[in-house]
């Protein structure tokens, strides 16, 4: 078998395996936004979270979220499962620990997002005495940048001193930083990836930012087609020339044939509603919790999680194609897109641009899928 049969023999047998997780549908990631309260206000935010209580009486108490793991952990193996903290800030809850240490008592892996700017030595330990594996702290570049991001002087410091308490005691199995690339720190990458190298991070995830809640079409910090194909340039290069650490692409989309398998270690997948289900903070079920709000699937506050997983999923998740743009439906990269990542679609916004292969100028002349 010569090389473009090899490559041609890869991707069938990738369409393949989406085809079965869409028919098997396994749980393999479980979110739990547990507010939407945060302690900054970031110009990037794409929840709209709010440094005020104002949510908070909306907010599920941790005896419902342990009731639904239980039930989960009677139907599925919870080994398989990761159970992740979100938020806002999940720090500003002072029981994610008890939620955390029950779902690993029940053999699930748990871990938290979090901003770091109250990870501190003292919460550090809770959340190791609770059996946390894995963390990821959000840093938006060198300290002007995400100081302006995080609309927060002294985050940058801040954040650096959580990360430094991470890599002296590593007692979780992963973890990560995850910036989001932004018009403001585009042209800084590699000096950051400079200073969490020194730190002694040993992973960075790049996503860019994306056209939800503050963070919309107006906030002048979306990239630009140039910046975009400047950030897959980066992030392919430095996998390739670094090994103190680990540099990759989050989720966002399929990039094409000449950036997949460039930028991250496998072609792209969006497992929103096939492997990965989210519960948000007020009750309600939906798959990544990045996705539109509209396509939320019930409520735990009213039917139980695994009724809505097992069930009403497969009228969004399962089945894309009825809900992309007709362009979409007729490109020849369909099978491998299936409309780029699902919390980019907006079913109220049209004009939300989604493809990624739109936003490098690539779409066009692109007949071979073939990955280079």
């Amino acid at each position: 078998m010569d090389r473009r049969d090899a490559l041609a023999d890869t991707l069938e047998r990738f369409i393949a395996a989406k085809d079965r997780l869409a028919d098997e549908h396994p749980l393999r990631y479980l979110f739990w936004e547990s507010t939407l309260r945060c302690n900054l206000a970031c110009r990037h935010c794409g929840s709209d979270c709010l440094r005020d209580n104002s949510t908070r009486h909306r907010e599920l108490p941790p005896e419902t979220v342990k009731r639904e793991l239980a039930a989960i952990a009677r139907a599925y193996d919870p080994h398989a499962i990761t159970f992740a903290i979100i938020g806002g800030e999940p720090l500003i809850r002072g029981d994610i620990e008890e939620v955390g240490a029950f779902a690993a008592h029940l053999g699930f892996a748990w871990g938290i997002t979090t901003n770091g700017m109250l990870l501190d030595g003292a919460r550090l330990a809770s959340l190791k005495a609770a059996g946390l594996s894995t963390l990821s702290v959000s840093l938006d570049g060198l300290e002007a940048d995400h100081d302006a991001l995080r609309q927060f002087p002294g985050a940058f410091r801040k954040v650096s001193g959580a990360l430094e308490l991470l890599v002296a005691d590593p007692f979780y199995d992963a973890f990560d930083v995850i910036c989001c690339v932004s018009s403001l720190n585009i042209d800084r990458l590699e000096p950051f990836v400079d200073h969490l190298a020194t730190l002694g991070v040993p992973q960075v995830r790049f996503t860019p930012v994306f056209s939800r809640g503050r963070a919309g079409r107006g906030s002048g910090l979306m990239l630009s087609g140039a910046q975009y194909r400047q950030l897959l340039a980066f992030v392919a290069e430095s996998r390739q020339r670094r090994s103190d650490i680990k540099v990759t692409l989050s989720e966002e989309g399929y990039w094409g044939p000449n950036w997949e398998c460039r930028v991250r270690e496998g072609l792209h997948y969006c497992g929103s509603g096939t492997v990965i289900a989210s519960i948000l903070h007020d009750g309600g079920v939906t798959g990544c919790p990045s996705v539109s709000r509209r396509f939320s699937e019930g409520s735990i506050r009213e039917t139980p999680f695994l009724d809505l997983w097992q069930g009403g999923f497969g009228r969004f998740r399962r089945g894309r194609r009825h809900m992309a743009p007709a362009a979409c439906g007729a490109c020849d990269h369909w099978d491998l897109c299936e409309g780029g990542g699902f919390h980019l679609f907006d079913p109220e916004d049209s004009q939300v641009l989604h493809c990624g292969l739109e936003k490098i100028g690539e779409r066009r002349g692109c007949d071979d899928r073939q990955p280079t």
